[in-house]
Order: C-alpha cells, then structure tokens, then sequence
C-alpha cells in the first residue's frame, strides 16, 4: 500500500481549510492509515487460515498500478490512481455509494435459471425417463417470471465480476444468503487494495460457519478464464450454475472483456456433461474395441513431413457446394477429413476423403449413412476415425481404424489409472456437440497444423432455406428434415464472410467449442492455422479464407502420396490394444457402486424444510461425488452418476425457487427429489450389466416393453421401437463412385 506523503491535499483545498480544519483532516488519514494497516493484517491471517494460496499471493504483493488512500473527514477509505489522478469511487462516501448500488441492484434483479423440456429418446434410456418427468412437474408449476432475489432472500450462486474494494460484499450478505458465489476479480491490485478496506476476516469467518461457498478468480488469463470458471463449479455441484445472478460492480475495459468472455461459454458448464446411461454404453462399445483389434492413435508426434500438410475437415453444410470445383481439383494435394454425413456429399460429388470422422456412439448411424452407399469399394480404403465410444455398427464399413480416447467420458482415463500403458494413446478434447467439431479436434490431435474447414457452416445464411449440402442424399432424397430438432433456428449470428447467419442451440456450441478448441491449442502450438472457408457464421480463431483466394497456392503444391500417408497411419501412428477379455470385469465392482448408491440416498434422506439447507444437501451429494472422481479407485463410479445428478439437481433448483412461497417450493423439491432417489435405486440394476451395455443389444435387459421399472411420479414409458433415421427410400443412381477434378 502506498502512503500519501504529506501531499494529501491539494493546495487549493489548502487555501480554503483553516489551520484547525487542516490538522483534523491530517489526524483522520493518519487513523486511517492505522486502520488499513491493522485491517489488512487481520485480513491476511484469515486468508492463510481459510485460502492460504491467496495469502501467499498478496503477502508480499507489489501492486502493477500506482495507487493511494485517501478519505474526507467521514474517515472512509477511498482509492486514487496516482498516474491518471483518478477516483476509483467518485463520491465522498464510497461505502453508502456501494449500499445505493447494490440496493437497487437487488431491487430490480430477477431470478435467472436454466430451462429444460422434455427430450426425445429414441434408444430406451433412464436419464430421459428421470429427466422427463422431472421436467413435467417442473412445468406445471406455476412460475411467477417478475420473481425477485430480494424477494426470496436466499439464492444458489452469484457472478460477481469486480470487487473494487468490496464494500458492496456487506450489503449483500445482509439481505441475500448467497450459497455460492463466483469472484472475478480482473484486476489484482484491486483485490489487493480491498484486503486493507474491506472486512474480509468477518466475511470468510461468516461464510465458514454458515457454510456458504466462495470461489476467487483473481486475475484473468482470457486463455483459461472459461476453465477456471467451469472449475469453481465441478466440486460443489455444476447444477449451481443453472441459477445465477450476475452482479457486475464497476465497468471497465477489463470488466467488459471478462463478461463477454464468460457470457460466450457460460451456459457450456452445464450442457452437454453426459449422462448415465450413455456412459455405460461407451463404456461396453470401448471394450469391444479393444477386444476386437481395432487401432487406437498413439501421442508420439506426426512425421515432420506430414505435419504441414494441408488438411480439408469437411462438413456437409450448404456452403460445401461452393466449394466443389476448389475441393475437386485440389483434392490430391490435401488430406481429406469428412465429417459424418459429408462422406455422402463427397461421395456424390466425386472427391474420395481420406479420412471418415465419426461423433455418435449410436447404432444406427453407420447403416443410414454407410450402409446406403452404393458402391462400397468407396469405404475401403478410408481410415475411420473415431473416440472410444464408437458402436460396432459404424466400424464394420471400414478396413482400418483409428481410434481416440475421448477426454470427457470416464472409461478411458479410469482404464488408463489401472493400466498404465495406455498413457501412450492419444486423447481428443472438445469433439462435441456436431461431428465437425470432432472433425477440427482430430486434424489437431493427430498433429496436423495447416488446417482448412468447408462446409463446417453451423448454421445457413439468412435468406437461404437448407442446412445441408444438396448433394447430401439423407437430406435431399432419404427424408431426414433439417429444420427441427437440433436444427431449430434459434439465433442470429454474424457471417464468416459478411452478412447474418441463423443458428441452432447446438450449432453455436459447436462454434464456440471450435473456437476454444483452437485458442486453447495455439497455446501448444503456435505454428497451428485454421483457415475457415464455410460461408456460414464466424468463430473465432479462424481466418476467413475464399477458397478462390487459395488456389495461386494450392496449384502450385505437389500431390501427396496418399498410399504412403495411409500406410504410416496405420503402421506407425496407431495400434492395436492387447488386454485378455477378462481384464476389465474386476474393474467395474456392483458392489461398490450399490454402496456408492446408498451412501448417496442416505444423504438425501430427511431433507430440510428451507430452501438455504436444502440447496446445501445438493452440494453435500455433489462435493461426495467430486470426491469419488479425484480417486483413481472410485472415479468411474462417480463420473457415470455425475451429469444425471446434476441434470436432475437444475430442475430441483428450479422448483424450489418458482415462485416467493418457500413451503410450495419446498413441496415441488421433493416431488423432483423422489426422482432422484428411484434413479439412484434403477441405476444400481444396470450398473449390473456392465461390460455387456451396448447400444440398442441392451433392450434385451429390458423384456417388459418398458423403460426399467416404474417411478415414484408414474409408469416408465414403453421402450422405443427401432429408431430408423431414413424416412424414404432412395434409388441412387451413382452406382459408382467416380473422383472427379472438374
């Protein structure tokens, strides 16, 4: 902390203070100067007894900016950036300034919660069972929208960007009971300046007795910020981010880069983090591809000579047909990557890919994208790439694979605790939630740096009708509609070359999952490049490129031996797994996931009458569970619970705070809660059957035509007939595939 030095007043000031005025003024600040010594000191012990890498931090800080203390005769401490000569609170009473803005802040916020409807299943699952239901009698409570935070005086989580120097924290506290609260703090000198004005001693001393949750982020790395943000939340329960309230307290540059920032990723904490039973059978579908032979990517890096070859990803989007002519003529000089449906665009269009990429982990997938190929010589020479969660029915197409170990599912890392070999496969990261984002995060973890994506739209210009490349037969001739489903529109987004694009929810995702993707490797790898070439909306990270810009390069590059590339890949680049069939059943114990399962009931047993204590029980299974998954003998267990749990936890939340009643809300909690117990009871039953879960061969467990067994709420719903992707039958008439380069 600096000092003024005598120089607390300007001689103006001086001019108009008396003698006995001036020493008075000198006697406050010199009090106040105790007072900040004294404050921080306090303040400094309570961080090393409750965040101890905080104190380390700011111990012996030395601040970036200059900056003094200062206050008028009421004695409150206020800041002045000596560089600029500017106030940080421009007001003679920062602490009733604080009070005033967080008054009516409070006075005017509304209860914000993540919203969930009812979701088609198509294969016979429990997580939908449980999470359908659970949305009904969501939905027929009847939810009073202009609901305030000041109203019900208690809330799940805060966002709180900013803590200047943390005198609107008291007046929080005092009117609202804060389970969980995010801090960003951008700027650390601020954070600094506050442990010697605010009361954190008092603050941290309340939060621990009341066992409220408080996370710092101080400093932000824009790099890393969505990471720190997601992980302030993985421990004590990712349902906490599906109700919030965002407080920012002072605006800035800095301040503003860090919302937009956090408001482009923020719902992503939540969405998409799995579900019970597709754990189960990823997890069933990756020991068969161990046990079957089939070629996993091994970490070693790329042959110097391949890594800067170019690499076409390919998505099936409606830009794709712009981008033939380029696509065809230069097709030999480039590896080619199709993403899911694009190998029938490609088919059609005469440009043999390389690679096939797969996302699902569906059965039906191979035979309605595959299986209607005409001529399946085309498939044979393609390298299937795939995660671990692949189904059997999409690699039967293919000679040769290559498999990635998918970061987010937990079979591959809890195998990997046991077998430590396996730390030689290659994992993937950020491969949802469409197929191209699986195409991108391939080209990148094989070790590609010269990256182009086309027909990776994510979404069609305004004005234009089709999702799809016309030359995508599933669409244009099978009829698959695209324009429901994942593919409603739902935004409005600007275009990679100009213009407007609409989007759908899993479109924009997948967008900012590109993006991140990119700018979290390019971190690793700064040689890496991804021109985007898709006429469809703009991410981040990528160059906009026209494929006409590139053809001066492209024409005057050789053609790659393909044979040769297509020979390291799988003599050198991958290989095959080598564990006896019985290895894996040990690992995955009934007994200690029933245990598991009860431990959790028994936590969920007698729930609280208030709406504080019964979010707190919430955390208290979610921290249980976040134990599971930091030990190597129980992370399995925990993972594949995990993202149910949660998903059903958001929609307790959301009951229990639908409208200012507390005992109504309570009454709705419970109803969603007695879900939550018959699934942990239902799960045990199919934990059961593991290793043998595969998609689709799992109804056989299922021999009552109905989902598992019936609910607290009411009957499972009847199991699904064969879902079939196809709706009309389709006579191709390209028999035969024919590379065409015009």
């Amino acid at each position: 902390m600096q000092k003024n030095k005598g120089n607390e007043i300007s001689s103006e000031n001086n001019q108009e203070l008396s003698v006995q005025n001036l020493a008075e003024l000198k006697k406050i600040q010199s009090d106040m100067y105790q007072f900040l010594e004294e404050r921080f000191c306090n303040n400094l012990e309570s961080f090393k007894k409750y965040y101890p890498d905080i104190a380390k931090r700011f111990e012996s800080y030395t601040p970036v900016k200059s900056f003094e203390f200062f206050c008028t005769t009421n004695g409150i401490p206020n800041l002045i950036f000596t560089q600029k000569n500017e106030f940080f609170y421009k007001t003679e009473d920062p602490i009733q300034y604080c009070q005033e803005e967080m008054d009516k802040f409070l006075s005017e916020a509304k209860v914000q919660q993540t919203k969930y409807q009812k979701e088609f299943d198509p294969y016979g699952q429990i997580h939908f069972k449980y999470s359908n239901q659970a949305v009904a009698i969501e939905n027929s409570l009847p939810r009073d929208k202009e609901l305030l935070i000041k109203d019900i005086k208690s809330f799940p989580n805060c966002l709180m960007i900013g803590i200047g120097l943390g005198y609107h924290l008291a007046r929080l506290y005092e009117q609202v009971e804060i389970e969980n609260l995010v801090l960003v703090e951008p700027d650390p000198d601020l954070f600094y300046a506050s442990m010697f004005a605010f009361d954190w001693s008092n603050l941290l001393d309340y939060l621990h007795e009341s066992e409220h949750l408080i996370h710092f982020i101080i400093g932000v790395d824009t790099d890393h910020l969505f990471l720190d943000i997601e992980s302030a939340y993985k421990k004590s329960g990712l349902f906490l981010s599906g109700s919030w309230f965002t407080y920012i307290h002072y605006i800035n540059d800095e301040t503003r880069k860090t919302w937009d920032e956090i408001k482009k990723h923020f719902d992503q904490i939540h969405e998409a983090i799995g579900f019970f039973d597709d754990h189960l059978f990823a997890t069933s579908q990756g020991i068969e591809l161990i046990n079957n032979k089939h070629r996993f990517v091994l970490n070693k890096p790329l042959k110097k000579e391949y890594k800067d070859l170019p690499v076409f990803v390919i998505g099936a989007g409606p830009s794709f047909d712009h981008d033939i002519p380029f696509l065809r003529k230069y097709q030999d000089k480039a590896i080619v990557v199709a993403c899911g449906t694009a190998i029938d665009s490609l088919y059609h269009a005469g440009i043999k890919p390389d690679f096939y990429v797969n996302l699902e982990r569906t059965f039906n997938v191979g035979d309605s994208t595959l299986g209607v190929i005409p001529d399946q010589k085309f498939l044979q020479d393609i390298i299937i790439v795939a995660s671990d969660t692949c189904h059997r029915n999409t690699l039967k197409y293919f000679k040769n694979s290559a498999i990635f170990a998918k970061n987010d599912e937990p079979f591959f890392p809890y195998l990997t605790a046991y077998y430590p070999e396996l730390e030689k496969i290659q994992e993937i990261k950020l491969s949802n939630p469409v197929v191209g984002n699986a195409g991108l995060a391939s080209a990148i973890y094989f070790g590609f740096e010269n990256i182009y994506l086309f027909g990776v739209d994510n979404g069609k210009k305004i004005g234009t009708n089709n999702m799809h490349s016309s030359y995508t037969t599933l669409y244009t001739n099978r009829g698959v509609v695209d324009n429901a489903g994942p593919y409603q529109i739902e935004k409005v987004l600007p275009g990679n070359f100009g213009g407007q694009c609409e989007s759908s929810f899993f479109f924009v995702m997948s967008g900012h999952n590109i993006s991140f993707l990119l700018q979290m490797e390019k971190l690793n790898n700064e040689k890496l490049v991804c021109h985007n070439c898709s006429d469809g909306i703009f991410m981040e990270n990528t160059i906009p490129t026209h494929s006409e810009d590139l053809i001066k390069e492209f024409s005057a590059k050789p053609d790659i031996d393909k044979q040769k590339f297509s020979e390291y890949v799988i003599g050198e680049k991958t290989a095959v797994l080598h564990f006896p069939e019985h290895a894996f059943s040990k690992l995955f114990d009934s007994v200690k996931f029933n245990e598991i399962c009860q431990k959790s009931l028994n936590i969920l047993d007698n729930l609280p009458d208030n709406r504080v204590d019964y979010v707190k029980v919430m955390v208290k299974l979610s921290e249980y569970i976040s134990d599971l998954m930091n030990d190597r003998e129980t992370f399995y267990y925990g993972s594949v619970l995990n993202g149910s749990i949660q998903n059903l936890f958001i929609l307790v939340s959301r009951a229990l705070y639908h409208c200012a009643d507390e005992s109504k809300c309570i009454e709705a909690a419970n109803r969603i809660m007695s879900l939550v117990k018959d699934f942990l009871n239902e799960a045990q039953v199919l934990f059961s059957y593991l290793p043998d879960y595969a998609m689709w061969d799992h109804r056989k467990y299922f021999k009552d035509c109905q989902v598992g067994m019936d609910t607290s709420y009411g009957k499972a719903p009847p199991f699904p007939g064969k879902f079939e992707i196809i709706r009309t039958l389709f006579d191709d008439p390209l028999k035969t595939f024919v590379k065409r380069y015009e």
